[in-house]
């Protein structure tokens, strides 16, 4: 200790140090800390995808929900086509958040008109689901894993201002 009070050596050796710290640090990935925000949500299973919906800041979130709209591209006529499906509400075990899945979805069921032409085209068709509106929060994402076919849009609801009941 005492030779390192007499010679520069010891500013030397304690600006290798620090420099070795600091790119110690870095290469662990503790300064920049760039963890994947997503990373916390499971990944998509076999046969589905992740659609992750980002909503933007608004003054009252409390006046908004979200509704999901899941969509399936088929070749339809002039009938009108129905299909069904199931949107789970799933926790995000440890964290107290929720996705959504959709799954049970039914077989296309149509009308049976005669169509003149008989031309068929591509048509987006909605899925129909038993989901009510989500709530708005713009601090946390909207994740929905559905099938790799569908397709998922997304509709906000406003509501009006309050109107005051009258008694007559």
């Amino acid at each position: 200790m005492h030779f390192f009070k007499k010679t520069s050596l010891s500013k030397f050796s304690l600006f290798l140090l620090c420099c070795f710290s600091m790119i110690f640090y870095t290469m662990t990935g503790n300064a920049t800390n760039k963890k994947d925000p997503m990373s916390i949500w499971p990944k998509a299973e076999l046969g589905y995808k992740r659609v992750v919906i980002q909503l933007p800041t608004l003054k009252d979130e409390d006046a908004y929900r979200v509704e999901l709209v899941p969509q399936k591209t088929m070749k339809a006529d002039c009938n009108h086509i129905m299909i069904n499906g199931k949107i789970e509400i799933k926790p995000l075990t440890g964290w107290g958040y929720e996705y959504y899945v959709l799954s049970q979805i039914s077989q296309p069921a149509s009308t049976r008109m005669a169509c003149f032409p008989a031309v068929t085209q591509s048509k987006s068709i909605t899925i129909q689901t038993d989901l009510s509106f989500i709530r708005y929060n713009s601090k946390l994402p909207i994740v929905v894993y559905i099938p790799k076919d569908v397709q998922l849009s997304y509709r906000i609801w406003s509501a009006a201002p309050l109107q005051n009941a009258e008694n007559k």
